[in-house]
């Protein structure tokens, strides 16, 4: 395997996943340390929270407890990078890059539909995960999980503390942030249409919820960093996802100073559907597929139907009925990253049998109407950072 092609299998990897294939319980995307004896009280509230979209974990107070998918198979199966490597293959080979995938005889098939196709899709990680099943059974004696974390609120009640959350926040109008989205030529019929928020008063904020809720159930859903604070200092441009009811349980937060690494932060957890899913609306049509929440907003802006997602490893597979009768343009960045996820999603449609097609294919001869490299949508579309 290539360095290239690691970088492609990684990438098509979901971390979370992996985990829970391992035999390690993630709530709300924590679990407990693998080396409590390191922790006061044993790891009791959980340290290492795991990011979906970088493919990576960390534990907080142990600083040689992190990584990405590969260090998670060594740490907890105490194996050598090679050996990681190696069960990671066996146990997802279908996205080992090159590799035959089993739904490709479906979706070659003639008489399949794109329906059966797609829950071929379903069935093959299915599969895996019964394969990644037998291997954690057979790791027992490796590795002996620790006791799930409790669960401080139930799903009703931390969608409800998420929903009073962005009801707290105020209207982009008239703030820094709507400055942010201007240079970005993303306009106010957007940020209403979209319910965008920003934090006008982070103290008022960190302390109301503090009043409001108890610090450790404000840990748990997400909300607070470990150090007791509201984790979003230096991300106060929100974007909610909207469900069908235009209801938000999930958002991703946006750094508008150009300067703080990394841009956004999301909600901790799984990503539930496409940025912008309402799109997906199973009638006949094109949909433009955006690598990031601004560069679908622009799309929006220009009156073109366009969801997001925060990045390639972040596409699900169970996702793929909701492009039932669509057509998509791949419009990932302009980059060697883009370049690889979109080859990935590329087969990951065709398998379910969607149709696809690469924003800029056969206009890259008129120069100005492709994009250059290192661009994405928005500065395409002459937004500024």
């Amino acid at each position: 395997m290539t360095e290239e092609e690691l970088k492609q299998f990684k990438a098509a990897l979901s971390i979370t996943a992996v985990a829970t294939a391992l035999g390690v319980p993630v709530v709300r995307g924590r679990c407990r340390c693998f080396f409590p004896t390191r922790h006061s009280h044993g790891d009791r509230t959980p340290s290492v929270s795991f990011s979906e979209e970088r493919g990576t974990f960390r534990c907080w107070v142990c600083d040689d407890v992190r990584g990405d998918v590969i260090s998670l198979v060594q740490i907890v199966k105490n194996c050598s990078f090679l050996e990681a490597l190696n069960w990671l293959k066996e146990t997802y080979g279908f996205l080992v890059p090159g590799a035959k995938s089993p739904v490709q005889n479906y979706a070659a098939a003639p008489n399949i539909s794109p329906a059966v196709a797609s829950a071929q899709v379903h069935t093959t990680a299915q599969n895996a995960s019964f394969v990644a099943k037998v291997a954690v059974r057979e790791a027992a004696l490796e590795y002996t999980s620790p006791e799930p974390a409790k669960e401080l609120v139930s799903e009703d009640e931390r969608k409800k503390i998420i929903l009073s959350f962005l009801k707290m926040l105020s209207p982009v109008d008239k703030t820094p942030a709507a400055s942010y989205l201007a240079r970005r030529r993303i306009y106010k019929p957007i940020w209403d249409k979209m319910l965008l928020r920003t934090i006008m008063d982070y103290g008022a904020l960190n302390n109301k919820l503090k009043e409001t809720y108890d610090l450790e159930v404000l840990k748990y859903v997400g909300l607070f960093s470990e150090k007791g604070n509201l984790r979003y200092y230096k991300h106060p441009l929100f974007f909610p996802y909207l469900d069908a009811k235009r209801r938000s349980f999930y958002f991703q937060a946006r750094a508008i100073d150009s300067t703080v690494v990394p841009k956004e932060l999301n909600l901790r957890g799984t990503v539930p559907f496409p940025y912008n899913v309402s799109a997906l609306d199973g009638r006949p049509g094109w949909v433009y597929l955006c690598e990031g929440v601004v560069d679908t907003l622009t799309f929006l802006g220009q009156r073109i139907a366009a969801i997001g997602i925060p990045g390639v490893r972040s596409f699900k597979t169970e996702w793929l009925p909701l492009f039932k009768n669509k057509s998509v343009v791949l419009c990932l960045d302009k980059d060697e990253a883009g370049r690889s996820g979109t080859e990935y999603l590329q087969t990951v449609f065709a398998n379910a049998n969607i149709r696809t097609v690469v924003l800029g294919d056969g206009v890259d001869q008129f120069g100005k109407l492709s994009m250059k490299e290192g661009e994405d949508i928005n500065d395409w579309f002459g937004g500024k950072k």
